[in-house]
């Protein structure tokens, strides 16, 4: 990272993502689907940049963490490569392990692990062990983990005996110097339905506001971005494409607009004009919400098949290859993780829709009318 004395005012960080490799995921846990490999922080998100960064030296005044912003802004991103980060210093696997592990109060073994659940799973693993009177156990693996990750507080609006909860777990990891990292779509005390107890355990520590990304680093995601969808934009159609956009975008709407930019330059074979960006954009940014409901619409329009059929347990080979690539589809256009997808197309789980979309990219690339398909339907979806 530049030296911030050093630093200009539209200094952009690119931070690449990593992902705890010893991390234990609950039910409703993802696997974040990157669009880029790396974080591209602007001085909107500088803070994010330092710490992503500067752990050593802030971690012990930083537990709890907690970052918040709307969806789309990159928490879940950025609190898994805070993870990956202090795993390895509390792995000694670092130059600065030492600084951390005094401090921290890692084990004298050189191991780490980083549990990792939504608020959604805490409650609902709260409420189970309450009701089977195994409390304790749950209580243990929190406490005993070496760093842990609650995501989407803003999910425990009301839910006040988790709210309670949730506070002594975090109580107690502070005490014993392990690491928590928490998300929220705001501050605790700005949601209704929270225990001041609750908000106040939350922002003890440090909080990092995350937001879409400003004019210079959405200058350079579209960059990025083209640069992968191999589509050509020079100077002027970048500057024009950002000076269309009177509000922030998130990196996932970006690459929805691009993607469509792609799509028209391949129905017309022609490459891109100013106007043609112009009418783009605004298509795409009127469209339709890209939904699992409007994604199955489509697909079974395209197939001639009942939605019903799409989302039932049938086997037939030719509504597995359409619900298998209602399910790519799905994971491309929306935020969905794989169990939202799975839940929605029959309620499948996690490894059946990995397996139908990997299956679903291999045979992309040998079918042609299978890519046609999927091709047509992406541009209606987009349309």
């Amino acid at each position: 990272m530049t030296n911030q004395s050093t630093r200009t005012d539209n200094q952009i960080d690119s931070i690449p993502f990593e992902r705890p490799k010893d991390w234990i995921r609950r039910r409703d846990a993802p696997k974040p689907h990157h669009i880029l490999p790396y974080f591209i922080a602007g001085p909107e998100n500088r803070l994010s940049a330092f710490v992503s960064e500067s752990l050593a030296k802030i971690l012990p005044d930083a537990n709890p963490l907690l970052l918040t912003g709307t969806t789309g802004a990159g928490k879940t991103s950025i609190a898994l490569l805070i993870a990956a980060r202090i795993s390895q210093l509390l792995n000694k696997l670092t130059p600065e392990c030492d600084l951390i592990t005094s401090e921290v109060g890692a084990s004298s073994e050189p191991i780490s692990n980083v549990l990792y659940m939504t608020s959604n799973d805490f409650h609902r693993e709260y409420s189970e062990n309450v009701a089977a009177d195994i409390l304790q156990s749950m209580r243990e693996t929190i406490q005993q983990s070496s760093i842990w990750i609650v995501e989407d507080l803003h999910h425990l609006q009301e839910k006040y005996s988790a709210q309670e909860e949730l506070a002594l777990r975090i109580e107690g990891r502070t005490l014993a110097n392990k690491p928590t990292l928490l998300t929220s779509n705001l501050r605790p005390s700005e949601i209704a339905g929270m225990k001041p107890d609750f908000c106040s355990r939350c922002v003890e520590g440090l909080t990092i506001p995350l937001q879409y990304p400003g004019y210079e680093a959405s200058r350079q995601i579209i960059t990025e971005l083209s640069m992968r969808h191999d589509l050509t934009l020079d100077d002027e159609s970048i500057l024009h494409l950002l000076s269309l956009s009177t509000a922030k975008s998130s990196v996932r709407e970006l690459d929805s607009i691009l993607r469509s930019l792609v799509l028209w330059s391949k129905v017309n074979d022609a490459p891109l004009t100013l106007d043609a960006i112009t009418n783009t954009y605004h298509s795409a940014s009127h469209q339709q919400p890209i939904t699992l409901s409007r994604i199955c619409a489509l697909v079974a329009k395209h197939f001639k098949i009942k939605r019903s059929d799409i989302r039932s347990h049938s086997r037939k080979q030719s509504l597995v290859r359409a619900r298998s690539l209602a399910m790519l589809i799905a994971r491309k256009f929306t935020t969905k993780t794989m169990m939202q997808i799975g839940d929605y197309f029959g309620g499948r789980d996690h490894t059946t829709v990995l397996h139908a979309i990997r299956t679903t990219e291999q045979r992309l690339k040998k079918d042609r009318v299978l890519s046609e398909a999927m091709e047509k339907i992406e541009l209606e979806l987009v349309s």
